[in-house]
């Protein structure tokens, strides 16, 4: 038995190592090479390991330690401001997707509950593949990323009501999904409270010891997914409510740092157990499939942009929630599971809903690569075309002498908060709506403009400005970046001052042969700060240490 496992185990991280690899040099996603082990291993392929149960309850791990240490990175704070949001288009998302793609099974020759499963199954997104994607690309942080991740959880809260209602699905009633409620706010409630009363002391305890500190963490998680089961809700939703509760202790980075090389080995079983599930009887199945996976992209499309556009997100929060919530989810395999169990369903239907995963979870994972292209190209069409405006036009020309602001990210809000105390008037080009409001609740002008569209900056009007200032490091820009503001910048021969960001003296040195006028280096700025505070006596220290508290106490800054 013992010997059946680690013999499954090793052959699985063999077998995904080795198509990973083939992907890295052909250059695409590392997630085809593990699907890819998945398919060779199981039943469609050499049949090799034959007890899959196994290692998809191991994979289960990967989730778990994913979605914890989620929670740990989570502002709990912005993600709250961005709630009533993700609850409206979660719940708009999975109501229609449900009601059209089982129209679409329908159009396919599938009737009664088959239908109604494939419909409801289908509009929930795999949590493990989107975080996993955000994660990477260091968007969780970011509107679309925070909206997205919201979405992710009315789509949990929802799965638990069908699977409350599963059971009982001849007589339905509304007792288990009012007990499912309860249990969940308990679950937040059992969870917050021990953070705040008892963790605290134990971590304490051990905060010298980094060895426990880790093991008492991990207990943490795996205590909250057991109460999580326990109550009806994923394993996923406990790990990400562990992770939450204890985030704003200064312990969380080296936990982070320290559970990822777990979390990849186990995200690796994750999708070689996927790919097991893959069983192909006919040619049919395999064009049932892609067919039910397109409609799985439209309806995302379908339901997420015009939710997210009538909210007044604007159109790229819309179109990139869209595209990274565009596959199947893994929750659709459980449910369908449950439902061969109580004779709903045929089990080939499980492996057609793990085909649409498979696809879709692919597709996906190339479309985040030039997912923000996508999203300038998409509102740039829509703008024209009516057919989902932007929160704003671009305004006119503005006012001479004035300072354009390109992006108003932490620098940005930095400068915000320093060039609003002069007498220069002050323009801001942003594409999130939230920075957009509280910018203009200052009085400071603000339009709507997504800096990776060049044309788009140009067309704000750029004829008066004195100075423009790109704030955004590249590794915060999607679509474009520094040098390329630059360059088009100065093709456009525009008579203001450039200013741009660097993240490196040799970079800093590259921008300054193409023409900027200054870069600034945060780097280079900050050793400069060190050492002259090194420099002075232990009194100037002091006196300049209470000097810059009192100073942050009174920054008002655009983002807290």
């Amino acid at each position: 038995m013992h010997s059946e496992l680690l013999f499954a185990i090793g052959i699985s991280i063999v077998a995904a190592s080795a198509l990973a690899v083939v992907a890295r040099i052909v250059r695409q996603p590392l997630i085809l090479g593990y699907i890819g082990a998945g398919i060779l291993l199981g039943p469609t392929g050499f049949g090799l390991i034959t007890n899959q149960e196994e290692i998809a309850l191991l994979s289960e791990l990967g989730l778990a330690f994913l979605l914890f240490i989620v929670g740990l990175e989570i502002d709990l704070k912005k993600f709250a401001r961005s709630g009533r949001s993700s609850a409206i288009i979660g719940t708009v998302q999975v109501v229609v997707s449900a009601v059209l793609l089982w129209a679409a099974a329908r159009a396919l020759g599938f009737e009664g509950l088959t239908a109604t499963y494939l419909g409801i199954t289908l509009a929930f997104s795999s949590t493990m593949v989107v975080v996993k994607l955000l994660s990477d690309r260091n968007e969780l942080d970011t509107l679309p990323g925070r909206i997205t991740l919201g979405i992710l959880l009315v789509q949990d809260v929802l799965a638990i009501v069908v699977l409350a209602m599963q059971g009982n699905i001849d007589d339905p009633s509304f007792l288990p999904i009012v007990m499912s409620l309860l249990y969940g706010v308990g679950l937040v409630a059992v969870a917050f409270g021990a953070a705040k009363f008892l963790l605290p002391r134990l971590f304490r305890l051990v905060a010298q010891d980094a060895e426990l500190m880790l093991v008492l963490s991990i207990a943490w998680c795996f205590f909250l997914c057991w109460l999580a089961m326990e109550a009806g809700f994923s394993l996923a939703m406990g790990a990400l409510i562990a992770g939450v509760s204890i985030s704003t202790y200064p312990y969380s980075h080296e936990v982070i740092v320290k559970i990822r090389s777990l979390r990849d080995f186990f995200v690796t079983l994750f999708f070689v157990a996927l790919g097991m599930q893959i069983i192909v009887t006919s040619i049919d199945t395999i064009v049932v499939g892609l067919v039910l996976s397109a409609v799985i992209i439209v309806t995302r499309v379908a339901t997420i942009l015009p939710a997210a556009a009538s909210l007044r997100l604007g159109g790229r929060v819309g179109v990139l929630s869209s595209l990274y919530l565009s596959q199947s989810s893994e929750f659709s395999l459980v449910i369908a599971t449950i439902g061969v169990g109580l004779g709903h369903i045929a089990p080939d239907v499980v492996s057609l809903i793990a085909i649409t995963l498979v696809v879709t979870s692919t597709l996906t994972t190339y479309a985040a690569r030039i997912a923000h292209q996508i999203a300038s190209g998409l509102t740039r069409w829509m703008g024209r075309t009516g057919v989902a405006a932007e929160v704003e036009p671009p305004s006119g020309p503005g006012q001479r002498g004035e300072i354009i602001l390109l992006g108003c990210h932490r620098l940005g809000s930095a400068l915000v908060h320093e060039l609003s105390k002069t007498a220069r008037p002050l323009r801001v080009f942003d594409f999130n709506p939230v920075v957009l409001d509280r910018l203009r609740v200052r009085d400071i002008s603000a339009v709507y403009v997504d800096i990776s569209n060049l044309d788009a900056i140009e067309a704000a009007g750029l004829e008066e400005a004195a100075v423009i200032i790109s704030s955004v490091p590249d590794d915060m820009l999607r679509g474009t970046s520094n040098m390329a503001l630059l360059r088009y910048l100065k093709a456009r021969n525009v008579s203001a001052a450039v200013v741009v960001i660097a993240d490196s003296a040799e970079h800093a040195l590259d921008l300054y042969e193409e023409g900027a006028d200054h870069v600034i280096l945060p780097s280079s700025a900050e050793a400069l700060d060190v050492t002259t505070w090194l420099g002075c006596g232990e009194s100037i220290r002091e006196q300049r240490r209470q000097v810059e508290m009192e100073e942050l106490r009174r920054r008002d800054e655009v983002l807290k």
